[in-house]
């Protein structure tokens, strides 16, 4: 038996759907003619007949019945499986560090959606640069001193990040404008950065409080928010929590940082929408003029 036309089985089904080769023709906008020979035609590889012509218009019989529920669910699954593969045609991957997915990213992406609703955006948080070229759909945000150019890549720093001390409100032996002096008498927090250590090695000689140290800044930040002392991380990453009070600043460094929030992507790929969407976007989001960017 040849191959089963597709065409032909979507007439049989709409046909069995309406129980009428002429409703069926009107549906797909074809002859009742050109409905009528699809289905003789399909009758005659199967080998059965399908319906029964009555006066009234048709019924399945008891082979059309069986062929109808089973082209219907495979039909329904062709449609599930080609509307899933064109939403690829609009998948951003955004990589971004831990940090950045919970502390800057993520309270955003309501605000995002409803600004660019046909773009889907996935998230890949690792605390590893990626170590492979990004491709035309990818792009990522990172923070840090710099990061090496890459052929074919753009690279812009949105922003020099702002170091600042926070704690919880509710943290015991913080007076209202704690001195530096003062803090660093206290429980420390840091990340892998360690800036507490290089803050004391720097301008102040020692510290009398041990840190405790985390692998990430938004893990730092936790700790902070759950009183287990002061950490030192940047401004941008704890807005949200000082706004909701559930962290106060009690220091900012007003030496500039030599740390930067970077975002990259393909050079020659600006023009594919979504990945121009989502660009255009973070840096809308750090208040950069948008229209000479690209």
């Amino acid at each position: 038996m040849k191959n089963l036309n597709l065409n032909s089985l979507r007439v049989f089904v709409a046909a069995a759907r309406l129980g009428s080769f002429l409703k069926a023709s009107a549906e797909l906008h074809l002859s009742q003619g050109a409905v009528s020979q699809r289905i003789k035609q399909l009758e005659l590889e199967l080998g059965v007949r399908l319906f029964e012509r009555e006066a009234r218009g048709v019924s399945l019989t008891k082979a059309g019945k069986e062929l109808a529920q089973t082209v219907e669910t495979s039909l329904g699954m062709i449609e599930k499986t080609a509307s899933k593969i064109r939403r690829y045609e609009n998948e951003i991957t955004l990589h971004v560090s831990p940090s950045i997915a919970r502390k800057w990213l993520t309270p955003r992406l309501p605000k995002f959606s409803k600004l660019n609703p046909n773009v889907q955006l996935s998230i890949e948080a690792r605390a590893e640069v990626l170590a492979r070229p990004l491709h035309h759909n990818e792009l990522s945000m990172r923070h840090g001193t710099s990061f090496p150019s890459v052929k074919g890549e753009q690279m812009r720093h949105l922003i020099e990040l702002e170091l600042v001390a926070v704690c919880s409100p509710n943290l015991p032996c913080v007076g209202p404008r704690p001195s530096l002096k003062q803090i660093l008498a206290l429980p420390l927090i840091q990340d892998t950065h360690r800036r507490w250590d290089k803050l004391v090695g720097g301008t102040y000689s020692s510290a009398t409080s041990e840190s405790l140290n985390f692998n990430s800044a938004s893990l730092a930040i936790d700790a902070a928010i759950n009183m287990q002392g002061v950490a030192i991380v940047p401004s941008l990453f704890v807005q949200d929590d000082i706004a909701a009070g559930r962290l106060r600043k009690i220091w900012r460094d007003k030496e500039p940082s030599g740390e930067y929030l970077f975002l990259i992507w393909p050079k020659q790929q600006i023009a594919f929408e979504p990945l121009n969407d989502v660009v255009r976007w973070i840096h809308a989001e750090f208040g950069h003029d948008v229209g000479t960017l690209m």
